[in-house]
């Protein structure tokens, strides 16, 4: 920690005050969670409150963390909560059940909610049931969180964060050849060449120049595995969307890598292929629309199979309404998350 607190201490004021105060928010909670471990109380109240309490307490890590990243490098390009499963419980748990339940309201009168099952509450796991209720019908799923697993991720993600932190932290300047060979894999898959060589070359020299270890969590190293991934993607009719997607992850990592090394350079556009074009089309046509995009990365959220549905009655254009059909069904977790933020993104690509 020694390293961490030498560039906090380099900090600006404002700024040192938040990463001190994140540095302190993760030492309470590591010692909340040493408490609960041993903690034994068999009532409803006392395990409620033991629950309930160490479910906050790892909110707040989390939030120590994203804060600890934020200040001493700029970026969060250290920290990916969402590479968790089990944490990705709990950030649905956080923001969708305890913080603010899960409440759409759709256009066709259709509405969906979560709630935490009081009965199921255990000093081992919490259950909530999601609920989706359109007319007289009435879908539910049940969840269940298992803290033992939810105390090992968070422990795991901790320390490999603070490890991947004091790295990078320690690093030496250098002369970066990263920025090159970046622009050179995107020259070649615009060309429609797919260069699994050089990408690896290219992770290879940032986990040098960074002085990151192989096993980062980084989200630079995260997102190449996610393009070796789009590399060999074929699909006969959305070809053109799984390139757009591609060039935009090589443009990704390539302001990733200008970010941590202080560099500003102008990033190209890439020409949006027509099933997009007619996407935000439809969304523009109705606005109310854009308030179920935010959902459409993740898979795994509670609502997600119900607004790409709601989107599809949106959807006036037959292609669009494919489109969206063919997005649903993919089986690959990759390849819904990357088709979900192009989605996503339409919020920032037109001005409702």
């Amino acid at each position: 920690m020694h390293i961490i607190n030498q560039a906090i201490n380099n900090l600006t004021f404002d700024a040192k005050i938040r990463a001190n105060a994140a540095v302190s928010a993760l030492g309470h909670v590591d010692a909340m969670i040493e408490d609960f471990k041993l903690r034994e109380g068999i009532s409803r109240a006392d395990i409620l409150l033991d629950v309930f309490g160490l479910l906050q307490g790892l909110f707040v890590g989390i939030d120590a963390m994203y804060q600890l990243s934020f200040t001493t490098t700029k970026y969060k390009y250290h920290i990916n909560i969402n590479m968790n499963k089990n944490l990705k419980q709990l950030k649905y748990l956080r923001n969708d059940v305890v913080g603010h339940p899960t409440n759409r309201n759709y256009e066709d009168g259709s509405f969906g909610f979560s709630i935490i099952l009081n009965d199921e509450i255990t000093r081992n796991e919490l259950s909530y049931l999601t609920y989706i209720i359109k007319g007289k019908q009435i879908d539910s799923q049940k969840h269940t969180i298992d803290f033992r697993s939810i105390l090992d991720a968070y422990s795991e993600e901790k320390d490999k964060f603070t490890r991947d932190l004091i790295a990078y932290l320690a690093r030496n300047p250098r002369k970066t050849e990263t920025s090159g060979q970046l622009v050179q894999l995107f020259e070649k898959a615009f060309n429609d060449q797919y260069d699994f060589d050089l990408l690896t070359k290219i992770e290879t020299l940032f986990l040098k120049e960074q002085n990151l270890y192989r096993d980062t969590r980084n989200r630079f190293v995260w997102r190449t595995g996610l393009l070796r991934k789009l590399f060999v993607w074929n699909d006969a009719k959305y070809q053109s969307v799984i390139k757009y997607m591609t060039l935009q992850q090589i443009l990704s990592i390539y302001q990733m890598n200008q970010d941590l090394n202080s560099s500003k350079i102008r990033i190209p556009n890439v020409e949006l292929p027509q099933i997009l074009v007619d996407f935000d089309l439809m969304i523009k046509k109705h606005p109310a629309s854009s308030n179920i995009l935010n959902s459409l990365n993740d898979q795994d959220h509670p609502m997600f199979k119900n607004d790409v549905r709601e989107l599809m009655d949106y959807a006036d254009d037959t292609d669009v309404n494919r489109f969206l059909e063919w997005f649903l069904n993919l089986s690959d977790s990759d390849h819904k998350y990357l088709v979900g933020q192009v989605l996503k993104a339409s919020l920032k690509r037109i001005v409702l």
